[in-house]
């Protein structure tokens, strides 16, 4: 930090204190501050409030004298929601939060107003984008513990510390829309009425011209704050209570307004969730006086929940119904019991429900009268849609006297799976239609030149480009990766065989594929020298784990520039240095570090520019020129190109138009973690409102959710999926004259996105097909009872646990670690190890990323204290008020203390041993 920085800070600190509540970022700055000035602040909000916290808090910042700390606030402010003071701050410009001091005194003025008239729950919807997460969760509890009065005036506490420039005018509109009487004392500038005239003008043309970019990736164990800075989905828009349904949205709905179980197949953008809405609200009206329905909606991924979430409570909450939403981010505060029984719409994530049922907090699916499953593709196999519709065709087939709920599927494609004809389709369909027992087909059919001029296709074009004629630096990474093979055949004579099959190509997802499946191979080779054993597998470990990197970096270079493969390279081989780095690192890194002059000499050589780089460069020249107002998504495959394709833009002058947001999935890969929540939603706002940001980068998170704004020029780099995935993505590009691109050097790929292309074709045949065919319900219900019949006879009971104690050795040095009679199991998912003696086999370095969550308190890394491996184990975490280590299975190898045998376990959920639960007492003794 700067001494400017550091006075400005100062400056400018009254602005922070009347903005920030500190206790929402402390997680993120815990590594710059002191156990005890963290307690004091929570103390200081607890106390005095959070003005007083805020002071605190600042005097404690600006004592720091280390580096990087300025930045850390700034990365703490955004990842937390407070867009507006992190723009503030960056720019030191308060103008925008100045402007509403005015405001603020007005509400000030008018809280008693504000108290007596105000219901917080039926504005809360709308006024979430301009509050953080947080305190949304706090008036909705204050609400409910103690009281609206008490909501409302929590509600005008945080109203005043919001810093988004907009909160008068959504107050405005809220008001307005709820026609509270309030809103005739709520004076703000004739802008309003321009929001809520644009509000209604979006309502009727966001369909046409909005994209979305969706979210699906493994979830983490803990879901992170909602952004609160960001608008309301398009669907949100469409539910206007003076927007009238088009006619082809009456006609998707028709079927189960008649009381069919429908799958409703119609393109993304074509407002979906619209019809959802239509015939929640035609069920919940059709039962007669002294009866009532009750409807749950499921939806994948969190990021979709809240949006549903919103778009219901908008629109039924103003029609009488009450409307609530459990997510795995919630369910610890709610019991969703209570919810269920006492509200007339209820939005989960399926895992919630199916968790319910499965313990018998929820008795049968006849507590509902209407299941609606958003992206219902998705029922197959195991994933939580199936599970429930499992526990639906059980009580179906077994002739239960119980009500069944009717059943409603929305998807933008249902896909053909393996299908090569048309027949082959059909049958699949007709595989999804059974799992949703679902009786009609429901897609635009009478209605489609209507749905023609609300929904584009955009052109389609494929580039394919040449790769490099000449690849020096591919070359000289073959040779050390042959080099680094040979060391690792020669390690063992057994395991070097693996190291003799032929046909490897370096540098592909088939060497990485390869690579992965030795690296498990080694973890669990035995000798009966177990000295000679742990020098083997700590040395082969290291020779696979290298070899994965120059796979990983021979990828990065073939679609990105040499010299991002090569920063890559060097990245690991510092963090190599860092860490244990034996003999065997030394010399890997000495082979490296002899070709590293010349790979630098070859990476910046002008002539190996990347051709697929100059044509993506060429594209985004041409359609800017044509059309400078242009809106982007460039899809890539990984998080790594990502990072390289965002360097490249910013690095090349002649792009200096385009101003590139990056957008990649939660989840954690072996390269990095993810973007928090509230990131992706910063991001995609600045994409939607800005004009500056004018192409977002994104990964394969592109599946199912988060609406985003206008687009017109989609580019597929180097990237294609399925025909669901296709359908999806194309579906991003929908306003006029919009343009997809697929550019690859790959002959392959073309002819697999041609593929998916045909597979559309077939799979709209096999829908047209069935929607005439007589005998469609007889073939749903025979394959019902058929698979029935085969989940039967498959159903074994879950094999007792092994009560065998057994050994846990590190995966990498084979050093022993604990026994499994040690290990505890915390709060169901995390596993811990009690006694003495672990904690003298364990070294642990502060966390990177501390970070509070749940009732745990992350706080450092856990390592292998055998000098010279240092193998990742876990984390050491706070959990009340013990400081407990957290072991991952992955890291270690299980020995059978009889026989001697090895195997490794991916999870937790997979090791089938005797699980004892954490006991605090047995801590305390």
């Amino acid at each position: 930090m700067t001494a400017e920085q550091r006075q400005n800070l100062q400056a400018f600190g009254d602005y922070v204190r009347k903005t920030l509540d500190p206790t929402y970022i402390l997680s993120y700055m815990s590594p710059w501050l002191q156990d005890d000035e963290v307690q004091y602040i929570q103390a200081e909000k607890n106390n005095k409030g959070p003005m007083e916290a805020a002071s605190l808090f600042l005097r404690y910042l600006l004592q720091l004298q280390t580096d990087g700390w300025f930045q850390a606030f700034l990365d703490a402010l955004y990842h937390a929601g407070y867009c507006g003071l992190y723009e503030a701050i960056e720019s030191w410009d308060f103008q925008k939060i100045e402007k509403l001091e005015e405001h603020r005194l007005l509400l000030r003025r008018l809280q008693p107003e504000f108290k007596a008239r105000i219901n917080p729950t039926d504005i809360l919807s709308e006024m979430s984008e301009c509050l953080i997460n947080q305190e949304c969760e706090e008036i909705r509890q204050i609400c409910f513990t103690k009281g609206m009065m008490a909501g409302a005036e929590k509600m005008v506490e945080c109203l005043l510390r919001s810093d988004k420039e907009n909160w008068p005018k959504v107050l405005k509109f809220a008001l307005e829309k709820e026609d509270n009487k309030f809103g005739d004392l709520w004076i703000v500038d004739e802008g309003s009425k321009r929001l809520e005239s644009k509000a209604v003008e979006d309502d009727d043309g966001m369909e046409m011209s909005s994209i979305q970019i969706f979210i699906q990736e493994e979830p983490e164990c803990q879901d992170l704050s909602q952004n609160p800075c960001l608008p309301s989905d398009e669907s949100c828009n469409n539910l206007h209570s003076s927007l009238k349904p088009r006619n082809y949205q009456l006609e998707l709905a028709l079927p189960a307004q008649k009381g069919k179980n429908t799958l409703i197949c119609a393109p993304t953008g074509c407002g979906k969730t619209f019809v959802s809405l239509l015939i929640c609200e035609h069920h919940l009206k059709s039962f007669p006086h002294g009866q009532k329905g009750k409807v749950v909606f499921f939806a994948n991924q969190i990021p979709v929940y809240e949006q549903q979430a919103t778009v219901f409570s908008r629109h039924f909450e103003r029609l009488g119904y009450s409307v609530a939403g459990v997510s795995g981010a919630t369910t610890e505060n709610v019991s969703v019991q209570h919810i269920i029984e006492n509200y007339d719409i209820i939005i989960l994530t399926p895992q919630i429900l199916v968790n319910s049922l499965n313990n018998g907090t929820i008795p049968s699916l006849s507590v509902f009268t209407l299941m609606i499953f958003d992206e219902c593709h998705n029922t197959s196999k195991h994933h939580p849609y199936n599970q429930i519709m499992f526990r639906y065709l059980d009580q179906k087939l077994g002739q239960s006297p119980d009500p069944l709920p009717q059943v409603i599927g929305l998807t933008a494609s249902v896909g053909v799976g393996d299908a090569k004809t048309v027949d082959e389709a059909m049958f699949h369909i007709c595989r999804l239609c059974a799992a949703l027992d679902v009786s009609v087909i429901a897609t635009v059919r009478d209605n489609a030149e209507e749905l023609e001029q609300v929904v584009y296709k955009p052109q389609k074009i494929f580039r394919k480009v040449e790769s490099r004629t000449a690849n020096t630096f591919k070359s000289i990474i073959s040779q050390l990766m042959r080099e680094t093979e040979k060391l690792a055949k020669n390690a063992s004579e057994e395991l070097g065989k693996l190291f003799q099959i032929q046909n490897r190509e370096f540098g592909t997802q088939k060497y990485e594929q390869w690579i992965v499946a030795v690296h498990k191979a080694c973890m669990v080779f035995q000798m009966a020298d177990k000295e000679e054993e742990s020098r083997i597998c700590r040395a082969l470990f290291l020779y696979t784990s290298h070899l994965r990197k120059y796979n990983d970096a021979l990828i990065i270079s073939e679609d990105a520039q040499m010299k991002d493969a090569l920063n890559y390279l060097k990245a690991f081989f510092h963090d190599v240095r860092e860490a244990a780095f034996d003999e065997t690192e030394q010399d890997l890194t000495r082979n490296f570090e002899e070709k590293l002059e010349e790979l630098e000499k070859v990476s910046m050589d002008p002539s190996n520019e990347n051709p697929k780089l100059r044509d993506l460069y060429l594209i985004l020249q041409e359609e800017y020129h044509l059309k400078p107002e242009t809106k982007t998504i460039l899809f890539v495959k990984t998080r790594a190109l990502v990072d390289a394709l965002k360097k490249w833009i910013e690095e090349n002058p002649a792009l200096g138009f385009l101003k590139p947001g990056i957008l990649t999935g939660r989840g954690k890969t072996n390269q990095a973690t993810g973007m928090t929540l509230p990131a992706q939603k910063c991001v995609l706002e600045a994409f939607r409102t800005s004009g500056d940001n004018n192409i977002l980068i994104a990964t394969s998170v592109a599946d199912e959710g988060i609406d985003i704004a206008q687009c017109n020029l989609v580019i597929l780099y180097e990237y294609v999926g399925n025909v669901v995935k296709m359908i999806q993505t194309r579906g991003r590009g929908r306003a006029r004259d919009s343009k997809c691109f697929l550019l690859t050097s790959s002959a392959d790929v073309i002819e697999k996105e041609k593929a998916n292309m045909f597979k559309e074709k077939i799979m709209n045949e096999s829908i047209s097909r069935l929607q005439a065919w007589d005998e469609f319900e007889k073939k749903v219900h025979q394959i019902q009872l058929d698979e029935k019949f085969i989940r039967d006879s498959q159903h074994k009971p879950q094999p007792a646990p092994d009560k065998e104690n057994k050994k846990l050795l590190c995966g990498k040095c084979k050093a022993f670690a604990c026994y499994t009679a040690d290990i505890r199991v915390v709060e169901k998912s995390h596993y811990t190890v009690v006694g003495k003696a672990f904690k003298e086999r364990f070294v642990s370095k502060p966390h990177p990323k501390p970070k509070i969550y749940d009732s745990f308190e992350k706080k450092a890394k856990i390592f292998c204290a055998i000098q010279n491996c240092c193998h990742d184990w876990g984390i050491q975490v706070k959990y009340k008020m013990f400081e407990i280590p957290v072991i991952k299975i992955e890291s270690f190898v299980v020995e059978d203390i009889a026989s001697g045998a090895q195997n490794r376990h991916s999870k937790w959920k997979d090791f089938r041993f005797e699980r004892i639960q954490f006991d605090p007492a047995e801590m305390s003794n």
